[in-house]
């Protein structure tokens, strides 16, 4: 059972330096640490999925306890940032709602992640106090949170690691026909329109109406059946849904294209850790490994009696746990 936290500190960064945006952008974070602990084993930067902020790591539910991922680990000894992604929670939404796409929203957390080393480095309060040169920083994401994070790692080489969990790429064969179709005979540009159109069709019967609000808002209830194993108590159900916020469409659209997410994974050649429950999206997660062709350290885990949302399962500390494990075993790149 987690144990209550002896430290949360808010972390707002000025990522405006790295972004096309006229206005200034800060990312929102909270910092979990337990400052009675030895130097921390790692970092641990985690990212929400889609209809998520940062709530998600941190849940306290009346009548039900142990559902914080941020004080289950902190009392592992590593500190835990919860952040919200560019365009979602208390980070900033820039007016221009369809530039948050996977390159804005990457570049705001290679950003984040660079004032954190920086931060870590001179022993900053909010991280513990302590100069961390030589902590690991790991990225962590779950479901389209997930994909950012790849992408992220895909384009930045920011972390030192990064746990993967609940996102896929859809099936193997599909997605490298996907992406090297504009080698065929057909035209490149029509299929990548093609493609663009159907994943832009299903964002919108996923935002079910709000889709012209730019940052939409994806309804909970329709979802329970995938999200939630049946053991899932109905009061941690309705906790979730009660913490739903608004995400800019773009990163679902891109998401949801055909093969594009697997061009990034392929190119991530840091140690890497994917979590999946085994009612998971993909029906099959072992053949998510085969996307990470560029990394030469790859853990797979698949996590029992587990949906989507791995956080509210029954097992989830199953999963704290081995992630702990798989962080606390790294290394400063």
């Amino acid at each position: 059972m987690s144990r209550p936290l002896t430290a949360r500190a808010e972390l707002i960064l000025d990522v405006s330096a790295s972004l096309p945006f006229a206005e200034t952008i800060y990312l929102a974070a909270s910092v979990h640490l337990d400052r009675a602990a030895a130097a921390p084993r790692a970092v641990l930067i985690c990212w929400p999925g889609g209809s998520y902020a940062r709530a998600y790591w941190d849940m306290h539910i009346p009548g039900h306890e142990g559902y914080s991922f941020a004080d289950h680990m902190s009392a592992q000894g590593f500190v835990v940032v919860a952040a919200d992604h560019l365009g979602v929670g208390a980070s900033s939404k820039p007016a221009n709602g369809d530039r948050v796409d996977f390159d804005t929203v990457s570049a705001a957390a290679a950003a984040f992640v660079e004032q954190v080393r920086g931060l870590m480095a001179e022993g900053a309060p909010e991280l513990g106090g302590t100069p961390l040169p030589a902590t690991p920083i790991v990225g962590v994401g779950h479901s389209l949170g997930d994909c950012l994070t790849a992408v992220t790692q895909a384009r930045h080489r920011c972390y030192d690691g990064v746990a993967l969990l609940g996102f896929t790429h859809g099936q193997k064969d599909a997605a490298v026909s996907a992406v090297t179709a504009a080698t065929g005979d057909g035209d490149p540009d029509a299929d990548a329109n093609s493609r663009r159109q159907t994943a832009v069709e299903q964002a919108q019967a996923f935002f079910a109406g709000t889709w012209d609000d730019v940052y939409c808002f994806a309804p909970r209830e329709p979802n329970h059946t995938w999200l939630h194993r049946p053991d899932v108590p109905d009061e941690v159900i309705a906790a979730d849904d009660a913490i739903a916020v608004r995400w800019p469409r773009q990163c679902y659209v891109q998401a949801l294209t055909a093969g594009y997410s697997a061009e990034f994974a392929d190119q991530i050649d840091c140690s890497i850790f994917l979590g999946f429950g085994d009612h998971d999206v993909p029906p099959t997660p072992h053949d998510e490994v085969g996307f990470y062709t560029g990394s030469r350290d790859v853990t797979l885990y698949v996590l029992p009696d587990t949906a989507h949302c791995h956080n509210f399962a029954g097992t989830r500390t199953q999963l704290w746990d081995r992630i702990g494990v798989w962080a606390g075993g790294l290394t400063k790149a």
